[in-house]
């Protein structure tokens, strides 16, 4: 007899796979790879409507040889104990379960589960063979009706993690096959027996009964012969139809949306969000921008009634692992993927991991450069490239696949036609008014991070306008993503309605308006800063990112009444010559003015500067080090300037 002090207990099965409990808790465990999750096993009873298992039980450990072992749990809920006892007997566990009864009791139904890996993709229970359902909110059940079946099971999974095929058997012929999901938050399948009792065979009195005898295989599907005797413990079900037998399973089309993970030297980068993509230094403290377009897409399809998910993979911290393990469970349509330039090559190398799976994948992002045929071909495991401000071309691209269009009306997309490679006319810039509000509810808010000035916490982003009419060469979004020198506002009581609901029904205590210029149009900042001192929010603090030499005393007096905390101002370097060189033509004395102004009436200001202008020199950025000083910003910011294919700065450099 094993020494059970520890309550842990290991079976040895054939071909490395061990059965191992611990503490309530039983794993299979194959080559290394456990294929079940918690807890493994599961008996669950069903008592005058309500539901009761042995999760909620006490267990122990009562006896454990080479090849058994007994526990014992006494349910918390029921006067019940049950004492499990497993054999492991020709490679195979056998299960079998006796329930002592306590008091009288009332049972309409009991289920005996084996709780699996979500990465098993096809269930099985004698003749049928299906695709199990896609992970929801809820558990999803299916009964196969009146349908008696020897054995309910999992198919093998040849994916990069080798999970095994594992059936499960019963030894009474008169249990019915069940095969469930838990909630996309646990993500496991369940696949078992269960058993209904009605009228007077659902009273029980003080006794033992036996409950449930059947046997575990692993491994490749081996005919156990004839059925067993029925047992002779609980009476068997009378009849009584459940639900239809499932035999097809129509889902709806699933579309992720994700920000996929980048590592480097255990830094994350930053991508999605962000107009200056990178690896983050220590610098930058918990920065971390939101995925605007990923966010506007997947609300935005979500209200066309297309099921669609987001996944931010930087902000969760996940691995490449963790990532492709969970987007291998999701069951997915397809995947949309928003890269960057500086992680282009890492992207790619992911991606192509994930197209084994067999989902197909659609690109995006501000990368010019991908917007060709040539690029789609020579890249085999991407179906589908959108081009530029992406929303609704993806909401288009979806719909055409949904309904077998024909992809040549969708425009701003590349695409294969059979061995033909397709490129669409560009789409029309859409009215952002049309736009939904980003989607925020299942992306972990808590740690999206931009509060210029040490705002409070926890700080929300907001986009009240996109794009910019200044021709500034280095800028990426507005270039790449809107099709230049465009500039498009929200309608003013929306933003702040977007506001409102953020600080008031979320909690959000600052909010940082994350557009490419924020003030441009006097009129519609005074009206701005009217309409949240209307809605009584001039005590939250908010900041934007702006240009200084289009500010004026009055709009600086009004934003400082409405609660403005901070300013981040794009300065770029104190030379005249070269902010007018890179296409700024912005004012210095005006913009330093503005600056100093902005700081008397005690708002915080943050400056940004950039090395490597057009004609830079060291004396150039001497002069600038010294301006930047003599400013005294409340923080500061050093860049070096990045040429980004698709910019007017990149076609300079690879000209000179």
């Amino acid at each position: 007899m094993r020494n059970i002090r520890h309550n842990i207990h290991t079976l040895s099965l054939a071909h490395n796979t061990v059965c191992k409990y611990a503490n309530g808790t039983f794993s299979v465990i194959v080559n290394g790879t456990t294929v079940t999750r918690f807890p493994g096993f599961n008996c669950a009873i069903n008592t005058l409507g309500m539901w009761n298992d042995t999760t909620q039980g006490t267990w122990s450990l009562i006896e454990a040889t080479k090849d058994s072992m007994v526990v014992r749990v006494s349910l918390q809920l029921l006067p019940m104990t049950q004492t499990w006892t497993f054999k492991a007997v020709n490679g195979e566990l056998s299960w079998h379960i006796d329930a002592e009864i306590e008091e009288w009791l009332c049972i309409e139904e009991f289920r005996c589960l084996c709780i699996l890996n979500p990465l098993y993709q096809q269930w099985t229970a004698d003749e049928y063979r299906k695709t199990f359902p896609r992970f929801t909110a809820t558990y999803n059940l299916i009964l196969l009706g009146e349908v008696r079946g020897e054995f309910v099971g999992v198919e093998e999974y040849n994916g990069k993690t080798f999970l095994p095929s594992f059936r499960f058997y019963n030894k009474d012929s008169n249990l019915l096959p069940l095969i469930q999901n838990f909630p996309a938050y646990n993500r496991a399948h369940a696949i078992g027996f269960r058993q209904e009792i009605f009228s007077s065979y659902s009273d029980f009195e003080p006794n033992m009964y036996p409950l449930f005898d059947g046997v575990v295989k692993i491994g490749k599907d081996v005919d156990i012969g004839k059925k067993g005797p029925a047992s002779q413990g609980l009476p068997h079900s009378r009849s009584q139809h459940v639900c239809d037998d499932n035999r097809s399973i129509d889902r709806p089309l699933r579309v992720a949306l994700v920000n996929l993970p980048w590592q480097r030297d255990g830094k994350r980068g930053i991508r999605a969000g962000s107009r200056w993509p990178h690896i983050s230094d220590y610098s930058e403290g918990d920065y971390l921008p939101f995925p605007f377009f990923l966010a506007y897409a997947t609300s935005l399809l979500q209200n066309h009634g297309i099921e669609a998910i987001i996944i931010d993979a930087i902000a969760s911290g996940m691995t490449e692992e963790k990532f492709i393990e969970h987007i291998r469970s999701l069951d997915l349509d397809y995947l949309v993927a928003e890269t960057s330039i500086p992680s282009f090559d890492y992207d790619r190398a992911l991606l192509h991991r994930i197209s084994s799976v067999g989902i197909p994948i659609i690109l995006c992002g501000p990368v010019a450069h991908m917007c060709f045929e040539k690029f789609l071909k020579d890249h085999t495991f991407i179906s589908y490239i959108l081009c530029g401000e992406y929303e609704f071309t993806l909401l288009g691209l979806i719909r055409a696949l949904q309904q077998n269009d024909d992809l040549g009306k969708v425009h701003g997309i590349v695409y294969r036609d059979g061995h033909v490679f397709k490129k669409t006319p560009q789409r029309p810039l859409c009215d952002i008014n049309l736009l939904p509000w980003p989607h925020r509810e299942t992306l972990p808010m808590h740690l999206y991070l931009d509060a210029p000035g040490e705002m409070l916490t926890p700080s929300v982003q907001i986009l009240a306008s996109r794009g910019c009419p200044f021709p500034c060469q280095f800028c990426l979004w507005p270039q790449v993503m809107y099709q230049g020198r465009t500039y498009r506002t929200r309608d003013v009581t929306n933003v702040i309605d977007e506001m409102e609901h953020l600080v008031k029904q979320q909690g959000f205590r600052s909010v940082y308006f994350d557009d490419d210029t924020f003030n441009i149009g006097k009129e519609r900042m005074l009206e701005f800063c009217r309409e949240i001192r209307k809605r009584g929010l001039e005590k939250t603090q908010w900041a934007i990112m702006a240009r200084a030499d289009l500010m004026d005393e009055e709009i600086l007096d009004e934003m400082k009444l409405s609660g403005v905390w901070a300013i981040k101002y794009g300065v770029e370097s104190a030379s005249q010559s070269l902010v007018d060189n890179i296409g700024k033509s912005m004012d210095l004395k005006e913009t330093e003015a503005m600056i100093r102004y902005t700081q008397k009436l005690g708002i915080r200001t943050h400056l940004t500067f950039t090395f490597g202008l057009p004609g830079e020199t060291h004396e150039t950025i001497e002069k600038t080090t010294q301006w930047a000083l003599e400013l005294n910003p409340f923080s500061i910011q050093f860049s070096i300037m990045t040429p980004f294919p698709g910019t007017k700065y990149y076609d300079y450099l690879k000209e000179k």
